[in-house]
């Protein structure tokens, strides 16, 4: 199956408040054409308004900005580019809220309802050049509660990429057979998987015979250049001491093999992964009150000889970091950030995820400012007040900035717990939080 070539399309205009239509209407038309909803594509609308509206009170007047909406098969990205040194962001945060007492508070309210319109955001800046990227997705049925019929034992089994369909009922099995601790989120709306694979995002084989049952199959993406991530294998129906998670595996390792990926890495492994074709990167324990508790290993497979490279870390991390790398025969030089008296932001801005169905938040440093440690403590309240005891926060040691966080996480109650190589634009080192879940 060829994923299938994306669209983009630009549009450059003066920051001018009275030309807010064209760029509603723009952005309208192209969410409608790339395949939002009406319901979705105005939301997207609407947050553009806000954005657009922001920019043209607090930029300088006739500077020029550039919007690009892009085609992403199960979802549409926004992407504004603008020179503005005091763009309001920290509206983005999940526990922001509006103060009365601001100049820019009817401003600011806007961008805190653009930020809840969209499903992501993430933003850059390079020099003076401002990146904001809104992400929203389009509408898909869950996967309901009626059961398919389960397949039984193949004949003369092959190992294939599915068609479109067959992606679907694969998906239905998997839910059917395996806990949310092990399944992606994503499985609970099986259009999308049907889109993440029609438009590359996923990989997908399963295992299939003659009368076209399925008894199982593995999933994979690229995390970036370097790194492919996977769930499963996922079998079912099939008799004790099958081969087929043993194929699946194969499968998946000779398709990736002489491609540009350095390694192989599972978060969620189900509990037929062939583990002797992997190395454990360390378990995270993880808890949903009331119901069953999560142990997980992560496992990564080198698929071609690590020539090393460089992270960056704080130094209260750095006996950590030199333990896991040697554990796992990495070789990293570790250069160690410093606070000499320069200046920083007043305002830290961090991304979260959340996946309710195994009550799990991770946070992702988008800026860094002087307030990160009681933004730290704000979204722990908040998530654990929403019922969420597995927050994770994701740093990625090729990014120096993003290191400076180290010490308000350690004293939120956050500690280290393991290292994705090559996950980022580096490593990824993922912190816990200690505490949250009642259990660790």
């Amino acid at each position: 199956m060829q994923s299938l070539s994306l669209r983009q399309t630009r549009l450059t205009i003066n920051c001018d408040q009275k030309l807010t239509r064209v760029v509603t209407s723009f952005v309208e038309n192209a969410g409608i054409c790339f395949g939002l909803e009406p319901e979705s594509a105005l939301d997207l609308t609407l947050a553009s308004e806000e954005i657009f509206n922001y920019l043209s009170f607090t930029g300088v007047q006739g500077e020029q900005l550039t919007l690009t909406c892009r085609q992403g098969g199960y979802f549409v990205d926004l992407e504004f580019e603008f020179h503005s040194e005091e763009f309001g962001l920290s509206m983005f945060n999940l526990t922001a809220a509006n103060s009365v007492e601001n100049d820019n508070a009817v401003l600011e309210t806007g961008l805190l309802i653009a930020s809840r319109l969209v499903d992501r955001f993430s933003f850059f800046r390079q020099d003076s050049l401002s990146m904001l990227i809104l992400e929203k997705e389009k509408s898909y049925p869950t996967i309901g509660e009626s059961l398919e019929k389960q397949p039984g034992p193949l004949k003369n089994s092959v190992i294939k990429r599915p068609d479109l369909e067959e992606v679907k009922l694969f998906v239905r099995y998997v839910t059917q057979n395996y806990g949310a601790c092990v399944v992606p989120s994503s499985f609970q709306t099986p259009g999308k998987v049907a889109d993440m694979v029609k438009y590359g995002h996923y990989d997908v084989a399963i295992a299939s015979d003659n009368s076209g049952a399925i008894g199982g199959g593995i999933v994979w993406s690229w995390k970036n250049e370097k790194l492919v991530e996977f769930f499963g294998p996922f079998v079912f129906g099939q008799r004790e001491y099958s081969t087929i998670p043993v194929e699946l595996a194969d499968h998946m390792i000779s398709s990736i093999a002489r491609t540009t990926a350095m390694g192989l890495m599972t978060q969620s492994p189900s509990p037929d992964l062939p583990t002797d074709y992997f190395e454990p990167l360390g378990a995270i324990s993880s808890i949903k009150p009331g119901q069953e508790s999560c142990e997980s290993n992560s496992y990564y497979r080198h698929l071609r000889e690590d020539p090393g490279t460089s992270v960056w870390a704080h130094r209260l991390i750095e006996e950590f970091l030199i333990q896991e790398y040697r554990k796992h025969v990495l070789a990293r030089r570790i250069n160690l950030v410093t606070s000499e008296g320069e200046n920083k932001s007043q305002d830290s801005v961090i991304a979260t995820e959340l996946d309710k169905s195994i009550s799990k938040a991770t946070l992702k440093p988008i800026w860094w400012g002087h307030d990160d440690l009681s933004l730290l403590h704000a979204h722990i309240r908040a998530l654990v007040q929403e019922g969420v005891f597995n927050i994770f926060f994701e740093m990625d040691l090729g990014r120096p900035w993003e290191c400076h966080f180290t010490t308000s996480l350690l004293g939120s109650g956050f500690e280290p717990r393991l290292i994705l190589p090559y996950a980022g634009s580096s490593d990824i080192l993922i912190f816990q939080h200690i505490g949250s879940a009642g259990v660790l």
